[in-house]
């Protein structure tokens, strides 16, 4: 007769459904089970686990890791440092080439919005400012009068790190494209 007491791993998991199977059952043993004799007497003691998925090597998979030399350079090179200018004209005119004909669509926005500051962040990393980490932030909105403004705040070295902000508008729409360029050593 077995002991009701007792669960094995696979019965557990088959319950919650969110756990990982591991190729050994265990078994779980109430603590007031150290009673010698009786039913108790056949259960086996509590076996540990031997090893986890990560400590095992998977097959196909190299440990091997890339190390690169530090270059221990704290700023950008001269050819790589920012123009504000040629960022401000690429900016421009990629968003000036998606908001020609936009109307104001209410479901649409978040879409519109999202593809936008892809493809602002897209042309930005075909420039050579290199070490810097471009984030873009899309704002629209219906025009119907009101004002807005939009604030940021950041901590950063204003030596190195940039930012740009470009507003246009359409006879229903109001876009706000705020790009930033951060330095990282």
């Amino acid at each position: 007769m077995t002991d009701l007491n007792t669960v094995t791993e696979e019965k557990l998991t088959d319950a919650l459904g969110t756990e990982k199977r591991s190729s050994k059952p265990r078994v779980s043993l109430p603590r007031n089970s150290g009673q010698a004799g009786g039913a108790s007497a056949n259960i086996p003691a509590r076996t540990r686990r031997q090893s986890s998925r990560t400590s095992i090597p998977r097959a196909g998979y190299d440990r091997r890791l890339i190390r690169y030399e530090n270059t221990y350079r704290l700023e950008p090179t001269n050819e790589n440092k920012v123009d504000i200018g040629r960022l401000r004209r690429i900016a421009t005119s990629a968003i000036e080439s998606a908001v020609a004909n936009y109307k104001y669509d209410p479901k649409q926005g978040k879409q519109f919005s999202v593809g936008l500051a892809e493809l602002v962040r897209s042309q930005i990393k075909q420039l050579p400012f290199q070490r810097y980490k471009c984030v873009v932030q899309a704002s629209i909105g219906q025009k119907q009068g009101q004002d807005l403004r939009v604030v940021s705040r950041c901590l950063w070295d204003v030596k190195w790190d940039r930012h740009l902000t470009i507003s246009k508008e359409t006879q229903d729409a109001y876009v706000t494209v705020t790009i930033f360029l951060v330095y990282t050593e």
